[in-house]
């Protein structure tokens, strides 16, 4: 493990010095064409080369000790204190490789020649400063992303807490209610009660599920309220198109049909029906959920239309923003659901894999 981090190290610093080398050939190669390389070659380089170390010193400077320390941090009066320092140890380093490089003239001063070989330090320390800030603008961008993607995801995870309790505690409220009455239905209840748990505990943390596989879990939820209302209840179920073909994220359709249950039909004390249509077009699922309600509870209980359909919203608009279309009306004793999403193909179950683990360790 040791040996395998080092080699990282070491990679990455080969990395960085060959950056930093190409950077300076750059920089030589620059000021040697601009020091006259069509007349001579060969002295554009060597003054290049005559005017690197100071070049070197304005670089890093700013980029290691300036720029990190005192301008990101917005400490400007420091900052530019630091600067004109720096570039008055340049003017020297300017004036001393002048005079070495003209001896002839070293009588003569600071003359515009001196000027302009001051000039390429800010040239260089110009590109210096305009590479740290990219690239701290770069990283700071990546944090940002990626705070804004762990939220996101920790967000979701507590919707999906939520609506597993929410589901379990009225189920069992269900299986109490026949364990009391000693009713034979208890046993089926908990089988199929069974079946649910299962997915939510194995197939739910999945990032997406086959449209399949969410359809049976509504139609397991079916079967347990139908053995709760018995001939009270008048279901109606309608699947039409590839629902093998595309993916749903888990738990997305069932919080419609808990809500129908708890708002609608448990209100009712006579007759009462639920119409579900639900069909695949293309990429497009249209999910269309009707239930009968309590004229007088009709209002009251869907103010707010419960936990669970509150979350589901939210997970709508984190998981298919702009991809959806979702709307509820509420007529004469009846609450409509209507729900159009856009479908993505089903990925192999490798891929799916894939896509769970980098989901989790994002």
């Amino acid at each position: 493990m040791n040996k395998s981090i080092k080699q990282v190290y070491w990679k990455a610093l080969l990395k960085r010095v060959m950056l930093h080398l190409l950077f300076w050939i750059m920089i030589v190669t620059y000021f040697a064409w601009g020091f006259g390389f069509n007349v001579n070659y060969k002295a554009s380089f060597l003054n290049a080369l005559f005017y690197l170390p100071g070049h070197m010193f304005i670089v890093y400077v700013l980029l290691y000790f300036l720029v990190p320390r005192y301008l990101i941090k917005k400490k400007y009066v420091y900052f530019f204190t630091g600067l004109f320092l720096t570039v008055a140890c340049c003017t020297g380093y300017a004036i001393a490789m002048q005079l070495a490089l003209t001896p002839n003239d070293r009588f003569r001063g600071f003359t515009m020649t001196t000027g302009r070989a001051i000039l390429p330090f800010f040239h260089v320390g110009g590109i210096a400063i305009s590479i740290k800030l990219l690239s701290y603008w770069y990283q700071q961008k990546q944090q940002t992303l990626e705070a804004q993607q762990q939220r996101t995801l920790a967000e979701l995870e507590l919707l999906k807490s939520q609506l597993h309790p929410h589901f379990l505690f009225n189920t069992l409220n269900n299986l109490y209610s026949y364990t009391l009455e000693q009713s034979p239905k208890a046993p089926e209840i908990v089988l199929k009660l069974s079946a649910l748990l299962r997915f939510m505990i194995y197939e739910s943390n999945a990032p997406y599920i086959a449209l399949s596989q969410e359809i049976a879990l509504l139609q397991h939820y079916i079967a347990l309220e139908q053995l709760r209302y018995g001939d009270r209840l008048d279901i109606s179920l309608v699947i039409s198109g590839d629902t093998n073909q595309y993916q749903v994220v888990p738990l997305l359709l069932l919080p419609f049909l808990e809500n129908a249950f708890k708002h609608g039909t448990s209100m009712q004390i006579d007759q009462c029906w639920i119409s579900l249509d639900l069909s695949v077009i293309g990429d497009t699922m249209n999910f269309k959920l009707v239930n009968s309600m309590d004229k007088e509870q009709t209002f009251k209980n869907n103010k707010t239309g419960g936990v669970g359909l509150n979350n589901v919203k939210r997970r709508l608009d984190l998981l298919y923003s702009g991809q959806y279309h979702f709307e509820t009306l509420m007529q004469d004793e009846v609450y409509i659901v209507n729900l159009e999403i856009k479908l993505n193909e089903l990925l192999p179950r490798q891929d799916r894999n894939e896509l769970l683990i980098k989901t989790e360790y994002v």
